[in-house]
């Protein structure tokens, strides 16, 4: 009786990407940079409107009514708030105007857009980058609330603050807001979801960088 061969299976094995170079991605992030960062000043107008109204919501949640309207000067927003004070070289009162900057929170918008566009366009994903973008808009109006009471608390005149009731745990609770908002949240911010963005990216890192260590072992 015929004796039939068997053949072992043969099955092709998943092409392996080139491993991530670190050098290489930093110097895509280098030329990426600038571009995003022209971009998004001058566009900066547009991006400013959601996290103006963001915080405008945020402070009247504190102090309701505190802001009445919001008013787009350049790239600045102005805060048109219940506050009153003397008009100078009147005897009428008037509306307090608070002008802020958002540019100082919203930098790390060109910063993360960098550091997505210069990932790999198999892992890339216009969708996530998108999504990214806009899951920064409520921390950059975290900022811009905190600023705009440390700006009536602390930098306006005393006839000002004085019609904002708060008690000294609260001025200190807004200064530390301002400072967290100002110095931590635009970094923490762009990394993370730099991270969650670029999922598919970090797990390919970590099976070659599991796949290497598991070779070496042998």
């Amino acid at each position: 009786m015929a004796t039939q061969n068997h053949r072992p299976e043969v099955r092709a094995l998943p092409q392996v990407e080139p491993n991530f170079s670190p050098a290489g991605y930093f110097l895509r992030v280098v030329l990426w940079l600038p571009i995003f960062f022209v971009l998004w000043y001058f566009l900066a107008g547009f991006f400013n409107i959601v996290p103006g109204l963001m915080s405008q919501g945020l402070i009247n949640v504190f102090d309701s009514g505190a802001v009445l309207s919001l008013e787009s000067v350049g790239r600045k927003i102005d805060y048109v708030t219940r506050f009153v004070t003397s008009v100078e070289g009147s005897q009428r009162k008037g509306n307090v105007i608070i002008t802020l900057n958002p540019l100082i929170y919203s930098w790390n918008i060109p910063v993360l857009l960098a550091l997505c566009f210069a990932v790999s366009d198999r892992l890339f994903s216009n969708a996530r980058v998108i999504l990214a973008v806009a899951a920064l808009f409520p921390l950059h109006a975290w900022g811009l609330a905190a600023e705009f009471y440390v700006t009536i608390l602390f930098k306006s005149a005393p006839e000002v603050a004085g019609q904002l009731s708060v008690s000294q745990w609260q001025k200190e609770a807004a200064a530390l807001c301002y400072q967290f908002g100002y110095l931590m949240l635009p970094v923490i911010g762009a990394a993370s979801l730099w991270f969650i963005a670029n999922r598919a990216l970090i797990e390919q890192l970590i099976t070659e960088k599991t796949g290497t260590a598991a070779r070496a072992s042998k």
